[in-house]
């Protein structure tokens, strides 16, 4: 790869917050369709963030899409949408996707983007994307769980300022409260704001003012195609089924795994296994109960494989 200019320095991003940006320009790199990897690191924890840190603590999937400057999806200062409300409130991706697919239609974004939630934190997950010199805008957010209605996440982030795209950028990531449920603690119950207040960044209780909670870092990619190493493949047959799934799974490296059926609000329903495993293929069953050996009911469920080295979730729906 031909060496860039490296630049490092402070940006003040349109969200509010500061952060710090490393960024490659490449001289030779010209505007086309350019290829991404982002990783999102998230550092929050009972350690970073001592006070009152929740049992359970997760972040929803990250969700968003690709655009052109013609559309905002969220901003300090504004009042939350729907998708924004519901992402932040309950982790639904579905309403923000349709939002940024009304944008598609109406030709102001390009695609939409969704990811596996990240069960336990800290922790790392990642999601390829594509971008064109027409929409070269990423709109990426996380529902912080639980909580009343707080996120994190990154709007109008350019990829091709000038017509360059970037090589790198990793943007620090901070808490910020929807607007539209009044509680105050991460396990506060339903509190409707009425009328709903502006999003805010959350600059006191209970977060350390300052202390970030992760990373989401863009990787411009010259190479497609080539495995991952170290990847922890996971997979349920049948899917949907009923009433009885398989969770097979590939384990690159020996070590412990830890396998949780949790639902679509982030509660976990059910702890399959957590021991010992060899590296290579595994499996185990699950018969649609909870750990009270009660049968759920028919919907969306995540099964969480954790390892020592990776992590994995896969989605599986229980058919009636």
């Amino acid at each position: 790869m031909r060496s860039g200019i490296v630049r490092n320095f402070r940006l003040r991003i349109s969200m509010g917050m500061t952060c710090l940006v490393y960024l490659v320009l490449a001289p030779w790199a010209v505007a086309q369709t350019a290829h991404y990897s982002v990783t999102l690191d998230v550092t929050w924890s009972d350690t970073t963030h001592p006070i009152d840190f929740p049992a359970g603590a997760h972040l929803s999937g990250l969700v968003g899409g690709t655009h052109d400057a013609t559309v905002s999806f969220w901003d300090t200062g504004e009042l939350a949408s729907l998708g924004i409300k519901r992402m932040a409130e309950w982790g639904s991706q579905t309403e923000l996707l349709a939002e940024v697919q009304n944008a598609i239609d109406s030709g102001q974004a390009e695609t939409t983007i969704a990811d596996d939630p990240l069960w336990t934190v800290p922790g790392t997950t990642g999601v390829e994307i594509q971008l064109t010199p027409e929409f070269p805008l990423v709109t990426l957010v996380a529902m912080i769980a639980p909580s009343p209605d707080w996120f994190l996440g990154v709007r109008n982030l350019d990829l091709n300022p000038g017509g360059v795209w970037l090589e790198e950028i990793v943007t620090d990531l901070f808490a910020y409260d929807a607007g539209t449920d009044s509680g105050v603690a991460y396990t506060s119950g339903d509190q409707v704001t009425t009328p709903p207040d502006p999003i805010m960044p959350i600059n006191g209780y209970p977060f350390a003012t300052g202390v970030r909670l992760g990373t989401l870092t863009f990787t411009k990619q010259y190479v497609t195609g080539v495995p991952k190493a170290g990847i922890l493949q996971a997979t349920a047959y049948p899917n949907p089924f009923n009433p009885r799934t398989t969770i097979a799974w590939e384990l690159p490296l020996p070590g412990s795994l830890r396998v949780n059926i949790f639902d679509t609000r982030g509660r976990m329903i059910r702890n399959l296994r957590d021991g010992a495993a060899l590296a290579g293929p595994g499996s185990i069953s699950w018969d649609g109960r909870d750990d009270s050996g009660l049968q759920v009911g028919a919907g969306v469920y995540f099964a969480a494989l954790v390892g020592e080295s990776a992590s994995r979730t896969t989605k599986i729906t229980l058919v009636k």
